[in-house]
């Protein structure tokens, strides 16, 4: 497997899990905690073959760049001159140290996706990274540390979704968000997510009630057709590659944050003269978007 050169597109590796344990095939995801350079942390987590799973963005967390290759199917984690892939639904790993001379290792529990995540093997991917793992039988906790031994909490927890997502539309959400905020502050990306989820939660029946028909509805008038957000008419959200900030950006909205209050529509005024969303009324202005309800 040769990555270099090669352009890494970058999906959602974090979501927000479900209320219910979901299943993989013969795996169940849970909510579990794990310790972190002494602190405690809640993440969701799976077992296969005696081996805990976690989602790779848990090790972006502690200094990896996380991404993910469409092309390969493959979570990707970089780190001191270290290139690691997880080939979903494989039982080996690639690596590399920048010289371009790819090496493969078998796994007893190999990655897999699910509601959106990649999950990689714990032990093996912070062993590959420099960090080591315990495991305390008595109590039956597993505990990693870290080469700096300085991590500072984050919540990776699974938090119930304000909507309903499938891994499409999940891959839809972090494209557009990308593609309309990619340049706006962390908090103009979370209110861009948020006001499309808006939609979907909308209970007048203007909107659809999936995230991936809401990104791509266009309507018809007159003859014309009318898309609802220019990523989708001008084609970009197909080149759109979520950066890591992106990918948090659209979980919190997902988590339930609304920095648009309410927003249903948002845009540029330096960019459109559409007289139909500059006449409705506004909720908030974040960077160079205006939101509107």
């Amino acid at each position: 497997m040769k990555l270099t050169g090669k352009k890494l597109g970058c999906i959602a590796l974090l979501a927000g899990l479900l209320a219910a344990p979901a299943v993989v095939g013969a795996t169940q995801v849970t909510t579990t905690k794990i310790t972190v350079d002494g602190t405690e942390i809640s993440t969701p987590a799976a077992l296969r073959h005696d081996r805990m799973l976690v989602p790779a963005i848990l090790f972006d967390q502690l200094g990896a760049q996380v991404s993910w290759s469409e092309q390969y199917r493959s979570a990707v984690l970089r780190q001191d001159g270290l290139t690691l892939a997880f080939p979903v639904t494989r039982s080996y790993a690639d690596y590399d140290w920048g010289r371009n001379q790819w090496q493969s290792e078998p796994l007893m529990a190999g990655a897999f996706l699910q509601g959106g995540r990649a999950f990689v093997p714990l032990a093996y991917t912070a062993d590959k990274l420099g960090m080591t793992t315990t495991y305390d039988a008595k109590s039956g906790t597993v505990s990693l540390r870290t080469s700096k031994g300085n991590y500072k909490a984050q919540s990776i927890a699974g938090i119930s979704r304000v909507v309903s997502a499938s891994d499409e539309d999940m891959k839809w959400l972090y494209r557009i968000t990308e593609a309309e905020a990619g340049g706006e502050s962390y908090t103009g990306k979370v209110a861009v997510a948020a006001s499309i989820l808006n939609r979907v939660l909308d209970t007048t029946g203007y909107w659809p009630d999936t995230i991936k028909e809401t990104i791509f509805h266009v309507t018809h008038y007159n003859g014309k057709s009318y898309y609802q957000y220019s990523p989708v008419l001008d084609k970009r959200i197909y080149d759109a590659v979520p950066s890591a900030e992106t990918i948090r950006a659209v979980d919190e909205a997902m988590s339930g944050s609304d920095p648009s209050k309410g927003a249903l529509v948002f845009y540029n005024p330096d960019k459109t003269d559409n007289q139909w969303v500059r006449s409705r009324p506004v909720t908030i202005v974040i960077g160079n978007h205006v939101f509107t309800e």
